[in-house]
């Protein structure tokens, strides 16, 4: 984790945005927020980060690129002078936007923001870098409810970092527009019970597989990047 100190440092000479180390770090406002389900976010996680349920974060919409953050992971601090916990970090999983924050805001789980600033606050100074989820298991791929033997939407979940593509049958999978689903439209039929499936990590790292799915659930690749 970078150095508070010389963090604000940074951040008073530069602007928002910090780049140093092989690391980008971004500044705005952390704002609390109440999510009751992580699957009700705008990615629509059929499955998560397992600590997802409390540590979960929206992105603002000039960073939230099309749902492709969807299941990456930050690591934000606080930098405000009225913080008692600057030097306390804590790791969230990006499930959902936050359309009307500006670029560098986050909205926080309302835990995860006491735990870093040290009180509730309504609005505070954060610094944050996106960041490997910690121990995410092996990944998971989810096929979407309403799929058919010609459109088949899955979403790949559990990753350590970014997904960068996803293809079906050897066919590149194009972003749903709404949610976090890779899909494909197919003139031959894709039996559901023998379906190519290959991640792309954000780093280019591949995991493949064949694998058996149904409408609304997701199967356990054995992998991960």
């Amino acid at each position: 984790m970078v150095n508070v100190q010389h963090y604000l440092t940074l951040v008073a000479m530069t602007g928002a945005v910090v780049t140093f180390a092989d690391q980008t770090y971004f500044q705005g406002d952390g704002t609390p927020y109440d999510l009751d389900k992580v699957g009700h976010g705008n990615c629509a996680f059929m499955s998560s980060w397992s600590k997802a349920a409390t540590n979960y974060v929206a992105v603002n919409q000039a960073q939230w690129d099309d749902l492709t953050h969807c299941g990456q992971c930050i690591e934000a601090t606080c930098i405000d002078a009225k913080c008692k916990n600057r030097n306390t970090a804590v790791t969230l999983q990006i499930v959902d936007r936050c359309p009307e924050c500006q670029y560098g805001d986050l909205d926080m789980s309302p835990s995860a923001l006491i735990k870093i600033v040290g009180s509730n606050p309504g609005r505070i100074k954060i610094g944050w870098k996106y960041v490997d989820c910690p121990e995410p298991g092996t990944i998971k791929v989810c096929l979407k409810t309403g799929s058919n033997k010609w459109w088949v939407a899955i979403q790949p979940t559990n990753t350590r970092i970014g997904v960068k593509s996803l293809s079906i049958n050897g066919k590149a999978g194009k972003m749903l527009d709404g949610a976090y689903y890779y899909y494909i439209e197919s003139e031959d039929v894709v039996p559901f019970n023998k379906i190519k499936v290959a991640v792309t990590s954000i780093d280019g790292d591949v995991v493949s597989g064949t694998y058996a799915m149904k409408e609304g659930e997701c199967v356990d690749t054995k992998q991960q990047f």
